[in-house]
């Protein structure tokens, strides 16, 4: 979940960039087992 961005500082930070990134990946991906199953796929 995102935040409201009171500032250009936040708005691009490391968490707040990756949260869109990572809700568009599909269920398989984000369930994968291990960390190389998940570069795998």
């Amino acid at each position: 979940m995102k935040s409201q961005c009171l500032r250009d500082i936040k708005k691009f930070s490391f968490p707040h960039r990756t949260v869109d990134i990572w809700n568009d990946l599909s269920e398989e991906i984000v369930t994968a087992e291990s960390v190389h199953k998940f570069k795998e796929k």
